[in-house]
């Protein structure tokens, strides 16, 4: 069976054919009525052309058969090479097809009375087909041209979201590992705190391994996987670290990428844990200035902690990825403010949010 876009292509090829004939045939007969005879038959006028335009139908139908079979698609040499070659031998059948027909309708004229003009009502025939053959080759590659262009886009989106599901699915290790020696510890010291630490982890990978099917969230989504992720090592560390929200209302609703605040977060215990001062201190903030988020997430620590670490690299990498999306209207600064390390994302989104 002839696929879809198989069944679309000659669809609109015989559309365009005879809306092209048709149209060919009402401009000669509008052409030619200013210089008809007063005495001549405009219905044989509208008849004997309708018959040259059903010709002219008949012989592009043949010659399409013709390219589709001696001519591929991304040759243009050939493509013009055997349009000439076809357009002069389908003239020269076009005019003796019409000649025919003439003395069909004319019998008392001698056929030979034809024969004088037949070269030069070839050579008009032989360039309406070399017309209609570049018409149609000119479509054909715009066609082709197409399609590979959409295939490309397809290729390219398909590529990026397999590269965002990857990066999608780097959680730490050490994290998973810690979270559940955690719980196994409060199983038997606090039931109730041992369920509500299984559920934050439960919504935390929830949003790390399924996420959304979308590439951009609400800042709400991410935030809530970062107080989830935050909570857990919050039972693990204790008083020895002190987290601090600060975010504008209006900035919950901003579109992020998925997946872009929790490396950050990562970062700041991995990092700020070996400073030595206790407790470990972390802020997250996000306010809208204009049509800008500033989404900032500041831990105590020192920025040389950062360097020579393959997993910040990897987790700052993965956020430079995310922020790709947004091009120049995206920004990620990391920089040393005193005794803290601020991470700091800026994204415009012009026009109106959510």
């Amino acid at each position: 069976m002839l696929s879809f876009e198989v069944k679309e292509k000659i669809f609109s090829f015989w559309v365009l054919q005879v809306i092209g004939w048709l149209s060919y045939w009402l401009l000669v007969c509008l052409t030619l009525l200013s210089l008809l005879p007063a005495d001549a038959s405009i219905s044989e006028l509208f008849r004997s052309k309708l018959m040259r335009a059903f010709l002219g139908f008949l012989l592009t139908g043949v010659m399409r058969l013709i390219y589709k079979r001696f001519v591929s698609p991304q040759s243009v040499g050939a493509a013009a090479a055997v349009s000439i070659i076809a357009s002069i031998i389908f003239g020269i059948i076009w005019e003796y097809s019409m000649s025919i027909f003439y003395w069909s309708i004319t019998p008392d004229r001698e056929f030979s009375v034809y024969y004088a003009a037949l070269p030069q009502n070839a050579l008009n025939y032989s360039i309406i087909l070399l017309g209609w053959s570049v018409l149609y080759f000119g479509i054909k590659f715009w066609r082709e041209w197409q399609i590979e262009r959409e295939n490309a886009l397809q290729s390219a989106t398909l590529a990026q979201q397999a590269q965002l599901e990857m990066l999608r699915y780097q959680i730490n290790p050490h994290f998973l590992f810690n979270a559940l020696n955690s719980i196994r510890a409060m199983v038997n010291e606090d039931q109730n705190r041992a369920r509500r630490m299984i559920t934050q982890l439960a919504e935390f990978l929830r949003h790390s391994l399924i996420g959304s099917d979308k590439k951009e969230i609400p800042l709400r989504e991410e935030l809530d996987a970062a107080r989830n992720y935050l909570a857990i090592e919050k039972i693990r560390f204790e008083e020895n670290l002190e987290i601090e929200y600060d975010v504008d209302a209006k900035s919950e609703d901003f579109l992020v990428p998925c997946f872009l605040l929790n490396p950050l977060v990562e970062n700041s215990i991995k990092h700020g844990s070996r400073s030595g001062s206790k407790p470990l201190k972390i802020k997250i903030s996000a306010v809208i200035q204009g049509e800008t988020l500033i989404l900032q997430v500041v831990n105590t620590g020192a920025l040389a902690d950062l360097n020579g670490s393959s997993g910040t690299q990897i987790g700052l990498k993965n956020v430079r990825e995310r922020l790709q999306h947004f091009g120049d209207n995206s920004s990620f600064e990391l920089r040393q403010e005193d005794e803290f390390v601020a991470a700091k994302i800026k994204i415009t989104r012009p026009g109106p949010l959510l």
